[in-house]
């Protein structure tokens, strides 16, 4: 389990790899900061992403090709989330993978949890988030701002307890 929140680790990596770059934050960028290849490829239907982590090799992050470039972003930013549940945990030498399907938003499962979480964190910021909201600005324009669909950007804000 790890000893950090989901909101924390989103928070360390912003603060330590983007550096007040604009938005929209780029996890496939934050991905190679971290020595973890992205690549678009064939998934079945049900399954957004993947990270693939073997034994002495980097992970590897499989995104569904057919998504679209929100649901890509969104995908990335849930598997860099099992990367830092997993860094945290001290697992970097053992051979795992996590795929992103349908049970992933279902928040059944705490390391789900936390990947999910941690996406919502790094691409829409709290701060962020909540600075936008003072300025009065439409939900459907923080979502291209933040480059999520109108769904996640709805239900950050309902996280956050923000009226839309």
């Amino acid at each position: 389990m790890s000893n950090v929140s989901p909101e924390e680790a989103a928070r360390r990596v912003l603060d330590s790899l983007w550096k007040g770059r604009p938005f929209p934050v780029d996890p496939v960028w934050i991905a190679g900061q971290f020595g973890i290849k992205v690549l678009e490829t064939d998934l079945p239907e049900e399954v957004s992403g993947a990270i693939i982590k073997q034994k002495d090799e980097d992970p590897v992050i499989a995104l569904s090709k057919s998504d679209s470039n929100n649901r890509k972003r969104f995908s990335c930013a849930h598997e860099l989330g099992h990367y830092a549940f997993r860094m945290d945990a001290g697992q970097n030498e053992y051979e795992w993978v996590d795929l992103r399907g349908k049970t992933a938003g279902m928040g059944t499962k705490p390391e789900e949890i936390f990947a999910n979480k941690f996406a919502a964190s790094l691409l829409m910021p709290e701060e962020e988030v909540k600075r936008l909201s003072k300025e009065k600005t439409p939900p459907f324009l923080m979502a291209q701002y933040f480059g999520v669909s109108d769904d996640a950007m709805n239900i950050r804000l309902e996280n956050l307890k923000i009226a839309a």
